[in-house]
């Protein structure tokens, strides 16, 4: 395939001379269109038969990888196909441009050149002169060792004392992909559950059973012992000789994943995007030779080029983190259940509250499988759920976040020596700032969304495109006169207000305003398990499957806040993260409480997920789906024209309507292509945003329509960029 805007692999005729050495995964350049430009390609197969001559031949080729094998490369096929992607950025996501063309670092040194015996310099200019005599060093190097600037070093280039040299780079030492761990055969004796017992006995059946390919859905309450199934199944998999793949939303729950496995498996790897290229690169080759077991990872593990592949685990296959946020907007979850078809191996999907569409598919699908794990494992007790009023003033400013109950139970679980996790979903210190005469609200420029308040660097930001936003203590009507105050409070102001009430306390916020820098997010959950933190206030961060035995109360802020989102997923996304952050609490042996903080009396969603009860949920809310005609009971496609003139996206978007709708005429009466409206979010970067919504009853029709729309090039005319987002989540 090209690095071009092509949905479709080309064929390109070998030269004699790279007939014996191109290989699927080299980088090749050739030749493409009338004017014969050259553009880069990656390699997905070679034919040996004879070809037309008079097809453009391969300029150049490199190495490139050696591991992108025929199942890979079917893959790759397919997530252009499905997610409507060029095959460039398909495989880009298999064969990073980093491993592609490794590109050579260089360095700067210094090297001295002749200079007359008595030199009238200075003592730190002899000095750096003399080091430099003995050893050509980098302006690190010498600054180290003389104390010397760059300002001197490039006076004493400029008088002809010393020249700058390029050099490439050395090797970086990287570190050991494999992690090795010694088999613990305490945590190996470990008695399951019935339910467990039965899980993984299903599970090893479906190992022994090939060419079959089984969906399991691994489904229990919080603590139920998700993860020792995984583990057993996983040791199952590696004693027969093959490897697993487990998948996991989140970077920091792959580092916990990836230590709590390597005490159970001799050869495991991480994969996610915080590596740097060297450690990718030698990961991905240790997992190619079949050196490692077990891949733990994020979204791109899943394309891991494992060789033996027998296994593939998703935990937490809800988490909307999973989809991919560029082109192509791929959902790991359904890759990693294409991958396990054409590998023909069972994959696993673990989840307290799965996707609606993946519990119906278990419901009613004949290849999937439910497997129930019912009760939470011995010495892990469910804990004691109910929701509270939220502290409330209208549209003035609210001066507590905590209500009198939440506060109370905090002071005592601290006093007992417990920990508090609180999750408060909005960042900043205040939704908005709005003006107290006139009601006008501090908005972005460029997108024209509420620029959230924070306090500590006294601005607004968008969350949308970044941008900072001045905000001053009056209205930006200098005609009103009127104070600008902060609504709906935020995580800044929860944690202003935990440390008045709790001054003794050691408190860490977690939310992607203060995990900055690589390592910031692992060293608070580390810090939070050893014992140094007693109170982690967080965004959704805090809720995603992690595992601390000391949390005695677990509260919610403004936990019915998302309901009022024009989404139809919002219910189902509320329950799913009540239930996660609830299931943090009563982990192990002693009571446990979980306060959830509403603006008034619970709603029904609330209630199931206080009472865990999400099968009732389930059962309710797809019922309004298929009233609705929303999946799992359709398929859905979201296509965004964006461009900074408003009117030219609106009629790309208006245009693209026509030319779908009479396509879809001719495929299937039962596809619907909504009207061109604006997004939710109207503007964006100073981008104008109309979306069309495409909704069918078949996954096949939905496919077919936008491939044809693709190859006709439909997709990309009119506007200065269209999006496709193929089973969307986001709807903003």
């Amino acid at each position: 395939m090209l690095r071009a805007p092509v949905f479709r692999p080309v064929s390109r005729r070998v030269p004699p001379e790279l007939s014996e050495s191109l290989r699927p995964g080299a980088n090749v350049k050739t030749t493409l269109g009338r004017g014969r430009r050259v553009v880069e390609g990656l390699c997905i197969g070679v034919d040996p038969r004879s070809w037309d001559q008079t097809l453009p031949p391969i300029v150049a080729a490199h190495a490139g990888v050696g591991w992108l094998s025929p199942a890979l490369v079917e893959l790759g096929l397919w997530v252009s196909e499905y997610y409507v992607a060029s095959p460039w950025k398909a495989f880009a996501l298999i064969v990073p441009a980093t491993l592609r063309r490794p590109r050579q670092r260089m360095l700067v040194r210094y090297r001295a050149l002749p200079v007359p015996d008595e030199l009238d310099a200075s003592t730190r200019r002899r000095a750096a002169l003399e080091a430099i005599q003995r050893q050509p060093a980098t302006a690190r190097e010498l600054r180290e060792a003389c104390g010397v600037g760059p300002a001197l070093l490039r006076a004493m280039v400029r008088d002809g004392l010393i020249e700058r040299v390029l050099e490439p780079e050395p090797a970086a030492a990287s570190p050991p992909p494999v992690a090795a761990g010694e088999m613990r055969c305490d945590e190996d004796d470990y008695a399951l559950t019935d339910g467990q017992s039965a899980a993984v006995e299903r599970i090893l059946a479906a190992l022994d059973a090939p060419p079959d390919m089984r969906v399991f859905l691994l489904f229990g309450v919080p603590g139920s012992g998700k993860t020792e199934v995984y583990v057993r199944a996983i040791r199952a998999a590696v004693a027969r000789g093959r490897q697993a793949i487990v998948l996991v939303p989140e970077i920091a729950l792959a580092t916990q994943v990836g230590q709590r496995l390597a005490r159970r498996f001799e050869r495991v790897v991480t994969l996610h995007s915080r590596l740097t290229p060297a450690a990718r690169r030698a990961a991905l080759e240790s997992i190619a030779a079949g050196s490692v077991d077990v891949v733990i990872g994020t979204r791109a593990a899943v394309f891991a080029p494992c060789p033996r592949l027998g296994l593939i685990v998703v935990d937490e296959e809800q988490e909307s983190s999973f989809k991919h946020l560029a082109a192509p907007y791929f959902h790991t979850r359904d890759v990693a259940i294409k991958r396990a078809q054409i590998e023909r191996v069972p994959v696993v999907l673990g989840s307290a509250t799965p996707a609606l569409e993946t519990w119906y598919n278990a419901l009613h699908r004949p290849h999937y499988e439910l497997l129930r794990l019912p009760e939470r494992v011995p010495g892990a007790r469910l804990p004691t759920a109910r929701a509270v009023a939220q502290p409330t003033a209208g549209r003035e400013q609210v001066e507590q976040t905590l209500s009198p109950a939440l506060a109370k139970h905090i002071e005592g679980t601290l006093a007992s020596g417990g920990q508090v996790v609180l999750l408060h979903n909005r960042r900043g210190f205040a939704a908005v700032l709005r003006c107290d005469r006139c009601g006008a609200e501090v908005r972005c420029p460029r997108c024209r969304t509420r620029a959230v308040y924070h306090r500590v660097e006294r601005l607004a930001k968008c969350h949308r495109c970044g941008l900072r936003v001045e905000a001053g203590p009056h209205c930006e009507d200098a005609t009103c006169g009127g104070s600008l105050r902060p609504v709906g409070l935020a995580i800044q102001r929860l944690e202003e207000e935990l440390k008045e009430r709790f001054p003794a306390a050691r408190l860490r916020r977690v939310d992607s305003d203060t995990m900055l820098e690589r390592g910031d997010y692992a060293d608070a959950l580390g810090a939070f398990e050893s014992g140094q933190v007693d109170i982690l206030v967080g965004t959704q961060m805090v809720a995603k499957g992690l595992d601390f035995p000391n949390v005695r109360l677990v509260g919610v802020v403004d936990a019915d806040a998302a309901l009022s989102l024009p989404d139809f997923r919002a219910p189902e996304r509320v329950l799913q993260l009540i239930v996660q952050v609830v299931g943090r609490a009563g982990r192990r042996e002693g009571d446990s409480l979980a306060i959830v903080q509403t603006a008034g009396s619970p709603p029904a969603v609330i209630r199931r997920a206080l009472a865990l009860d999400y099968e009732g949920f389930a059962t309710e809310e797809l019922a309004v789906r298929e009233r609705r005609g929303y999946p799992p009971f359709s398929r859905l496609a979201r296509v965004v024209c964006l461009d900074a003139r408003a009117g030219r996206a609106r009629a790309a978007a208006e245009a693209l309507v026509q030319r779908l709708r009479v396509r879809a005429e001719a495929l299937d009466a039962g596809i619907r292509i909504e009207n061109a409206v604006p997004c939710l979010v109207a503007r964006q970067h100073n981008r104008q945003r109309w979306e069309v919504l495409i909704r069918s009853p078949r996954a096949a029709t939905l496919q077919r329509l936008l491939a044809e729309a693709a190859d006709a090039g439909e997709l990309r005319r009119g506007a200065e960029r269209i999006v496709v987002d193929v089973d969307p989540l986001d709807f903003l």
